[in-house]
């Protein structure tokens, strides 16, 4: 069989190791099944115009990894697992000819953890949205049969590409409350976030560009920047947010196309980038021309008094150097995908036209429904209440990790967000944990989907806001146990 394999002879990185990266990437992401056969040393090396040495090399490298192997006189397969023979499987046995079909995949590492849908007995806390008793669905409910009765039309009709205008009224007024000034003309309705980064990736990135993303970040974005045959250089963070040293030695020699930052309740760590990092990142961009994606989706969730947020990079910017993207699903209704993307001048044309051949609109239906959601006064409420919930569910949480954690695991609170990222000491893999954890009756992220590198294995991220105030205590239960007995494991 093809495998397509994009490696950059410009970048830094050894050959063997970029074919190491996407090989590996394309196995986590159940791109390539277990049993499936990889092209020989040979063929590969002809397809890259590599030599054989290198190729041989990535596979030694990805036998260290332990996610292929030989088999003598047979060829090079990626490995099997026990807790993988299961329908994967039988539609590689079943479906052979379906590996001559090529594609352009690079990785999917966001649907690979995500699209299984796991038995109803695991405790999920990998899923980063809301437990559906902490959702305002009284106020829904509400503005459904008011919609229904007041635009029944808009089941008929096609939205306009950038959205109802009266729905990006109302969007622009709850934005006023978050300091965020804008007109309708700036704003385009998107099916959540995750097609905010898409647009952005289609319409200004391709084969050679090079965006720098904080590390770790939000694996659906590095998949969709992947897509595009986008060069990802990652920038690592401390306490503040992304690193302007790394970016601006990066940028001695490296052109920089645009960069990816989530600066409020970063996903998965829970930073929060502060004021100062915040204008000397606009500063860096203005110097350079390079366009911040600036994704903004768990403002909201700020359960914490003490903590005032520092306002939105796209809130400085005077320069329209930011496109500014603000998902509804993580406060609101993870079953409804919509969102916004903000973007000023040519920027924003740009982007609207990739939106009309994207999908021609999204639903009006669904904007018209949040037109009288938006003005409901209880809204705030809502808000408000959540943020009481989210506190004491916190509390609750932090407590038992300190109590019950080995200490040779580290995590750090958080102020908001849904994400804690945990770090185990550095010769566990997560990876390698997670067919434990689904036999004990867990679910988590493994870390290394994170990075667009090979590199923080020893990282998983959890989400405490998906399960019911019942089901929460008893999964960090069974998560503590675990972990501690993986570290016990490796200490012995």
């Amino acid at each position: 069989m093809r495998i397509m394999i994009y490696i950059n002879r410009n970048d830094n990185s050894a050959l063997k190791e970029q074919i190491r990266q996407v090989m590996a990437q394309k196995i986590r992401s159940g791109l390539l099944l277990p049993g499936q056969q990889l092209p020989s040393v040979r063929v590969l090396a002809n397809q890259l115009r590599v030599s054989l040495v290198t190729v041989v090399e990535a596979y030694n490298l990805l036998k260290q990894d332990g996610l292929i192997e030989s088999c003598h006189g047979k060829g090079t397969f990626v490995t099997s697992f026990e807790s993988t023979k299961s329908r994967e499987e039988a539609i590689l046995n079943h479906s052979n000819w379906q590996l001559a079909i090529e594609d352009y995949l690079p990785q999917a590492s966001f649907w690979h953890h995500n699209y299984i849908s796991l038995p109803p007995e695991i405790l999920d806390l990998g899923s980063a949205s809301m437990h559906h008793s902490l959702l305002p669905l009284s106020l829904l409910s509400t503005a459904i049969q008011k919609g229904l009765q007041e635009y029944p039309k808009s089941l008929s009709s096609y939205s306009p590409f950038s959205g109802d205008s009266q729905f990006l009224g109302i969007i622009v007024d709850y934005l006023k409350g978050q300091d965020l000034l804008l007109n309708i003309q700036q704003i385009i309705v998107t099916n959540g976030t995750q097609q905010g980064i898409d647009l952005f990736a289609r319409t200004f990135l391709g084969p050679g560009d090079v965006v720098a993303m904080e590390t770790p970040v939000f694996s659906g974005a590095i998949d969709a920047f992947r897509l595009t045959k986008t060069i990802i250089q990652p920038i690592p963070l401390d306490r503040e947010g992304i690193r302007i040293d790394i970016l601006e030695e990066l940028s001695t020699y490296m052109k920089i196309k645009a960069i990816y930052t989530i600066p409020t309740y970063q996903n998965p760590t829970g930073i929060i980038m502060s004021l100062k990092r915040r204008r000397q990142l606009l500063e860096f961009a203005k110097q350079n021309g390079i366009l911040i994606l600036e994704d903004d989706p768990c403002r909201e969730l700020n359960f914490c008094e003490k903590t005032k947020l520092p306002p939105t990079i796209k809130a400085i910017d005077t320069y329209g150097l930011v496109v500014y993207l603000k998902g509804f699903s993580k406060f609101l209704f993870p079953g409804m995908r919509l969102g916004i993307l903000v973007a000023d001048g040519t920027i924003y044309n740009r982007l609207l036209a990739t939106k009309s051949i994207t999908d021609l609109g999204s639903s009006l239906w669904l904007q018209k429904i949040l037109v009288d959601f938006f003005k409901q006064p209880q809204l705030k409420r809502h808000l408000q209440k959540m943020s009481r919930n989210m506190e004491e569910r916190s509390q609750m949480v932090f407590e038992k990790l300190n109590a019950k954690l080995n200490p040779l695991i580290y995590w750090q609170r958080t102020s908001g967000g849904m994400f804690l990222w945990i770090t185990l000491p550095p010769s566990i893999s997560a990876d390698n944990l997670i067919p434990e954890a689904h036999s004990r009756g867990i679910h988590f992220l493994p870390g290394s989907i994170f990075y667009p590198r090979e590199l923080g294995f020893n990282h998983l991220r959890i989400c405490w806001t998906n399960l019911s105030d019942t089901d929460l205590p008893i999964a960090l239960d069974i998560l503590c146990d675990f972990l501690n007995d993986a570290v016990l494991k490796v200490n012995f």
